[in-house]
């Protein structure tokens, strides 16, 4: 088999690597730290292309503030004072954004995750991790998230999260995955960017929604000088949608697949960070704040489920 599953020391935790011998490709992930995924590298031609963004020690891995790469769940993006209600009953949430009253990017994130499973096959490998969240402040519902990382021969990297309701009483959950994009050693300037949508959220001075305006950029767009951190509503008459960035230089894009429909992400966040040298492109199962303006938020019933798959992929 082309396919190998091994795990190697980074600092003080534990990594798990996911490799394809023929092509190169391989994805690095922490369970220890939140059950992210470190890198990603995907073959294009000749090229093994380095995608995702992180901090590159143990240490500004673990005091990174900035949510690479994370899971966010049973929520993601921001709730105002962490206060939201649900079902009549009001909730406290821990305030941890930085320099705000806002609570962010829910409750896994730099937790450790179990490993659940492992599978090596003849045309893909696999990873299983899992976090049970109980009583939680401000969240004081049983639930069980898991994620499963599978690498295949043909290039494609897939994400497929589940959340389980174990408790008795019904609970509110929205998930989003916060990874930071880059092609090579070009920045920001040089790409441009589909964008599978024509309507954009609108915000107020602490980021949370307002309503939604008309998007009409021609597609592709320019990333040179413009800057984004917005949020936009998924547009697709097919049961999956792409945001594709593009490098016309080197010759690639980048494919971001989002499961859409019922329960599914159908939503995006956007953000170009300062240094201008990659692109978060977060896919969410809810707006911004979907705890309180219940915006694609799920409610799950007790025993019930909700799952949904992003897929990674060059051409």
């Amino acid at each position: 088999m082309s396919f190998e599953i091994f795990k190697q020391q980074f600092g003080e935790v534990t990594e798990y690597i996911i490799q394809d011998s023929v092509t190169g490709n391989r994805c690095v992930i922490l369970p220890e730290l939140g059950g992210i995924v470190r890198q990603l590298s995907l073959r294009k031609g000749l090229t093994l292309f380095s995608v995702l963004k992180t901090p590159p020690t143990p240490q500004t891995l673990k005091d990174d503030s900035k949510s690479a790469s994370e899971l966010l769940f049973p929520f993601a993006s921001r709730i105002p004072e962490g206060k939201y209600k649900f079902l009549g009953q009001e909730y406290q949430l821990a305030k941890n954004e930085s320099g705000t009253t806002n609570a962010i990017h829910g409750l896994v994130r730099k937790q450790k995750f179990n490993l659940e499973e492992q599978l090596v096959n003849a045309d893909h490998a696999s990873l299983k991790l899992s976090f049970s969240l109980k009583d939680l402040e401000g969240y004081p519902f049983d639930v069980k998230f898991s994620v499963m990382y599978q690498l295949f021969a043909d290039g494609r990297f897939v994400l497929t999260y589940e959340a389980v309701n174990n408790g008795i009483e019904p609970c509110p959950v929205m998930f989003g995955w916060h990874p930071y994009f880059y092609l090579g050693n070009e920045d920001v300037e040089a790409w441009k960017i589909n964008i599978p949508s024509d309507q954009i959220v609108t915000f107020d001075d602490n980021m949370i929604p307002t309503g939604t305006e008309p998007f009409a950029y021609d597609q592709p767009m320019l990333l040179h000088r413009k800057e984004l951190d917005n949020c936009f509503i998924i547009k697709s008459t097919a049961n999956t949608a792409v945001t594709e960035l593009i490098s016309d230089n080197k010759h690639v894009t980048l494919k971001v697949e989002q499961e859409i429909g019922e329960g599914k992400f159908n939503y995006l966040v956007l953000y170009t960070p300062p240094a201008r040298d990659c692109v978060a492109i977060e896919p969410l199962t809810a707006n911004v704040n979907g705890f309180n303006n219940g915006e694609g938020l799920n409610i799950l019933a007790s025993a019930n489920s909700i799952s949904g798959t992003i897929t990674v992929s060059l051409s």
